[in-house]
């Protein structure tokens, strides 16, 4: 789970610092910037996993590598960006080789800058500036004392003492900048130069020899982006050629096969998946998947009332968007954080109650004191999703926070010179009823950005 983000240099990022809930919405017209909090978070997540060329010339990242760094103005960027999360973490984790750990502090903060330079071919390379990976002490630990209060066992230290050095520290030794890795509870470590690097120090970890870091590994690589394609979700998966797993992708591909695994290893799964779903669309009452070994391949159908059966390929996208949601509420694969774009597409208003409750009960309730760390970030420009996450008040639970974005003018200093760019700006909405009536730097209320997204979607 993250907790919070700080970022510097990374498209319209400038000196950018947010907080997450567990429900997180990011509501804002289009091309208001929300977008590029997701290539962030997807480029950090890429970061904890690949290379660094390959990390920035992944496809689902918006823009060029050159074009990922904030453009001072049409001709040059800055050289550096640099991030820094905040998350909470699993006690208990495991490695692939059965290794098993429990940390000290599951309440961790990563650091990470990355720098371009030009190489003595005349082109530009891509280089770890500084890395950072310590913990967050209890005392100091502002979110989850707003957050967890009570559920001390998911976010304190468990034992007293120890060593306060960070996890990853980045040095100047000997006049180079070296990236010290530091043992846990014992002797021992490693150390490499950072301009030599074509890896994050993060990224190359894949065990609990090195508990803490291992632990952020796999928290930030194992985030999960999803902008749902109805055409994809209406196929069958298909497991001759280019199967690509049992999990549903990034664009709902995989959803029969999911429902497939569901299936086999608890076929009471699919009844609840069905309860689930029939308690927002009524009219479907079964939900059944096979195995259709003569076209290889998985398929599913839903059966209505009159037990008429619709196999996915007639099903209506919103339909298909509240299954996926099903699938995942009951799939016990799905863990840490998931980043969905737009959920409201193809949504029918009356159905966007359906989709504001199951966000809610996707995303970690601690008064449920459920140690399953879900999370959800949401972006939006519905209205109507915004105020069916709230009461007849416009107040949210409290695992539930929104922030509007918007992109306004910004003054930087740049090789001395003055010049102006715009940045994002996100702004917590005040769980309140009444609306403002302050300047453009107003603290907004969930009313004000009501009626602003109201106002753009009834004049565009």
């Amino acid at each position: 789970m993250i907790t919070k983000i700080e970022i510097d240099g990374f498209k319209t990022f400038n000196n950018f610092s947010m907080e997450f809930s567990p429900l997180t919405v990011i509501a804002g017209t289009n091309a208001s910037g929300k977008s590029n909090l997701f290539d962030a978070l997807h480029l950090l997540s890429n970061l904890a996993s690949s290379d660094l060329r390959s990390a920035f010339a992944s496809k689902q990242l918006r823009g060029s590598i050159s074009e990922l760094f904030t453009k001072i103005d049409d001709t040059h960027s800055v050289s550096k960006m640099s991030f820094a999360v905040e998350l909470l973490v699993p006690r208990i984790i495991k490695d692939n080789w059965g290794g098993v750990a429990e940390l000290k502090t599951p309440r961790l903060r990563y650091e990470l800058c990355v720098e371009k330079q030009k190489s003595n071919m005349g082109y530009e390379e891509l280089m770890v500036a500084h890395e950072r990976l310590l913990r967050i002490a209890t005392d100091e630990d502002v979110w989850a004392k707003k957050f967890l209060k009570k559920e001390t066992g998911l976010w304190k230290s468990s034992r007293s003492g120890g060593s306060s050095t960070p996890y990853i520290n980045t040095i100047i030794d000997k006049g180079l900048p070296t990236i010290k890795i530091r043992q846990d509870g014992r002797q021992g470590g490693r150390s490499i130069i950072a301009n030599t690097a074509n890896q994050t120090v993060l990224g190359s970890i894949n065990s609990v020899e090195f508990p803490h870091i291992y632990a952020a590994q796999r928290e930030i690589a194992g985030w999960n982006f999803m902008q749902l394609n109805p055409e994809l979700l209406r196929e069958p998966t298909r497991y001759d050629i280019g199967y690509t797993g049992n999990i549903i992708g990034h664009a709902g591909e995989n959803l029969s096969a999911a429902l497939y695994r569901l299936k086999t290893t608890d076929d009471f799964l699919l009844q609840q998946i069905i309860l689930k779903l029939s308690s927002f669309l009524p009219e479907y009452t079964k939900l059944s998947v096979k195995d259709d070994k003569a076209n290889k391949q998985f398929v599913f159908e839903l059966c209505n009332a009159e037990g008429k059966t619709f196999t996915s390929r007639v099903l209506s996208e919103g339909t298909l968007r509240l299954l996926v949601l099903c699938v995942l509420l009951y799939d016990d694969q799905f863990n840490g954080l998931l980043c969905f774009e737009e959920p409201e597409n193809g949504i029918h208003p009356h159905r966007m109650k359906a989709m504001a409750e199951l966000l809610q009960q996707l995303a970690l309730d601690f008064s449920d004191r459920n140690d399953t760390l879900r999370q959800v970030i949401v972006n939006t420009h519905s209205p109507i999703l915004l105020k069916n996450l709230t009461n007849k008040e416009l107040e949210t639970p409290d695992n539930v926070g929104i922030w509007f974005s918007r992109l306004v003018t910004h003054k930087v200093v740049d090789a001395g010179s003055r010049q102006m760019i715009r940045i994002s700006k996100l702004t917590p909405l005040k769980k309140t009823f009444q609306t403002s009536i302050t300047e453009q730097e107003r603290e907004l209320t969930i009313a004000d950005a009501i009626n602003y997204l109201n106002y753009d979607n009834i004049t565009a």
